[in-house]
């Protein structure tokens, strides 16, 4: 009955309810939308940082591990935090620990890639770009950024049979006016402080995607040790991905266990850097803040307008006293009114919300290769989660509460007689609320 009656006013005030459902309708469509376009943030960023960076599992070397996990360049640039030249034995007694455990707990993994991932400056004709990472590649590793969709071609080969080849983004390809088969140099600092300078041949040109992704040069792994003077079985660090990715904790300590606290160490992914993992749960949480600040703030403003509806309805809730109803019922037909309202504006914002969802995930919206590209690529795939529609129908729920609870609990706590004479006593709310409900438990 009460939800009846809470019904029945909503639709015998149209014109009221409209517009106090149009206020809430375009803060419910903004947070939807918003943690739409922040879980295609997290999505993109998150998958590239684990295909490119990282990996359920990292195995990286003693400095490595010394490095800030706050520094955005942890695992960008690895020429600085990669092995010592100078402790071949205890570097090979670590490496000898990492394959033995790997080949035990072979079950476990999916796949396993010692990558050759190093520093150099991009020369092309007087101009140099230190702000250049060489990326070498296995087919197989190869075959897994291709099909993951983290790399995407523009045009030739990510992995070009042709030795002496690279693949560079198209960023670097239009900043240095670079087509396929152009030759640049790559000027290099070997581990035992050797400098080189190698040409390479442009093979294949990638699309862009966040910031940080575009600069790689992919080349093959035998180009990349041969490049670096690497002896057999060194590398810059190891991705590992195992058929339970939940399992990652778990299985990083008891690698660390089997490395016997050596040159080399593992971490989880998700633990390797304090940036990247955590960018879309910032984003959202700093959308959300300011969101359900606004949808408060509305809660806020609506109670007068509520308290002077309520005004014109006293002698109603009167009749309603007089027949029986008790406080808490009466309060329920006020809470109800601004709740039900409430769910019927988020529905009518989810169905718009959802349908740009739905053209936006498909096409994706185009942000361009500038600063907005760090959000993980020059396009923007939205994704929405049922945990988001929660998350709006609980803050709507708390705005019911905030807006109705002093107006209403006022009124309901009225005399019966002062109601039917629409006469409104000062009431304080949460003493006598607290006198009537908590006292008594």
């Amino acid at each position: 009955m009460i939800t009846k009656i809470a019904i029945r006013n909503i639709v015998a005030n149209r014109r009221r309810s409209f517009l106090i459902g149009f206020v809430i309708f375009i803060a419910a469509f903004l947070l939807l939308i918003a943690n739409a376009f922040v879980n295609g943030v997290g999505y993109q960023v998150n998958k590239a940082y684990s295909q490119l960076q990282a990996g359920d599992v990292i195995v990286g070397w003693e400095r490595l591990r010394n490095m800030e996990k706050t520094d955005a360049t942890r695992l960008l640039f690895l020429g600085d935090n990669s092995f010592e030249v100078k402790n071949e034995t205890e570097n090979r007694q670590a490496m000898e620990n990492l394959q033995r455990f790997l080949v035990q707990n072979q079950q476990a993994i999916k796949s396993y890639y010692p990558t050759v991932r190093r520093n150099a400056e991009l020369g092309v004709g007087d101009t140099g770009d230190a702000q250049f990472s060489v990326f070498g590649l296995t087919p197989e590793l190869k075959d897994q950024l291709l099909t993951t969709k983290s790399i995407s071609m523009q045009e030739g080969q990510l992995l070009s049979d042709s030795p002496r080849s690279i693949a560079v983004s198209q960023e670097k390809a239009l900043i240095y006016d670079l087509k396929l088969g152009d030759k640049v140099n790559l000027n290099a600092v070997t581990p035992a402080g050797e400098i080189r300078v190698e040409e390479f041949m442009v093979g294949g040109i990638y699309n862009n995607g966040a910031g940080w992704d575009n600069w790689y040069g992919f080349t093959s792994d035998k180009d990349a040790r041969e490049m670096f003077q690497y002896d057999k079985g060194y590398f810059d660090i190891v991705k590992i991905y195992l058929n339970d990715s939940s399992d990652s904790k778990e299985f990083a300590k008891q690698l660390n266990a089997a490395l016997e606290d050596g040159a080399l160490y593992a971490e989880t992914g998700q633990s390797a850097s304090l940036l990247y993992p955590t960018m879309s749960m910032a984003l959202k949480g700093l959308f959300n803040l300011f969101i359900i600040f606004l949808i408060m703030v509305i809660a806020i403003g609506m109670r007068s307008a509520i308290r002077m509806n309520l005004y014109q309805r006293m002698q109603e809730f009167g009749t309603l006293r007089a027949i029986g109803y008790s406080r808490i019922q009466c309060y329920g037909i006020i809470f109800n009114e601004a709740f039900f309202l409430s769910v019927g504006a988020l529905i009518a914002a989810f169905i718009p919300a959802f349908l740009l969802n739905m053209i936006f995930s498909a096409k994706g919206i185009y942000l361009g290769p500038g600063p907005m590209s760090y959000f993980g690529g020059e396009y923007l795939y939205p994704d929405m989660h049922i945990a988001d529609v929660a998350l709006a129908l609980g803050a709507l729920a708390i705005f019911s509460l905030i807006a109705t609870m002093n107006p209403g609990l006022n009124l309901a706590y009225q005399s019966i007689t002062d109601i039917m004479s629409k006469r409104q006593r000062p009431v304080k709310v949460m003493r006598t609320l607290y006198r009537n409900v908590f006292r008594r438990s």
